[in-house]
């Protein structure tokens, strides 16, 4: 049930730089909150109306600057490993790695790990990112 890593091309437009030219820092993060989401499409996984993936916690490391033009969104589960999963067990929260690369170039401008936990909406409390799976293997 482990997945592969996802990569999305989106544009940088005029209005998500600074005023030194390049993608601010805050839209970077939104980068990344769209490659989760394709991410989440390609496995097959639809974020429900009731159990959802909150970010509880980001890690990001700015190493290059995003000028306009395309960034590549790079996306894969860090944790829970396919070894560390069980389905039996319960388990809170998930990592991604997640990487902003310009093209061309090997070394990534953004470097994050995020961490995600499992949410049921309505009732406003955690649940297990198997609840979570099972809700999104159901609304498939």
């Amino acid at each position: 049930m482990f997945f592969g890593e996802s990569r999305l091309t989106l544009p940088v437009r005029p209005n998500d730089l600074d005023a030194l030219g390049h993608v601010n820092n805050a839209v970077a993060l939104e980068y990344l909150e769209a490659g989760r989401w394709d991410w989440l499409g390609r496995q097959g996984l639809v974020h429900g109306d009731r159990m959802i993936a909150v970010v509880a916690r980001t890690e990001i490391d700015y190493l290059a600057e995003i000028p306009r033009g395309q960034i590549e969104v790079r996306t894969s589960l860090e944790s829970p490993s396919a070894e560390e999963f069980d389905e039996d067990d319960l388990t809170f929260r998930a990592r991604f790695r997640q990487r902003l690369h310009l093209p061309e170039v090997a070394r990534p401008a953004v470097d994050a790990l995020v961490t995600v936990a499992f949410l049921d909406a309505d009732q406003r409390c955690l649940v297990s990112m198997q609840d979570f799976l099972a809700a999104s293997a159901v609304s498939r």
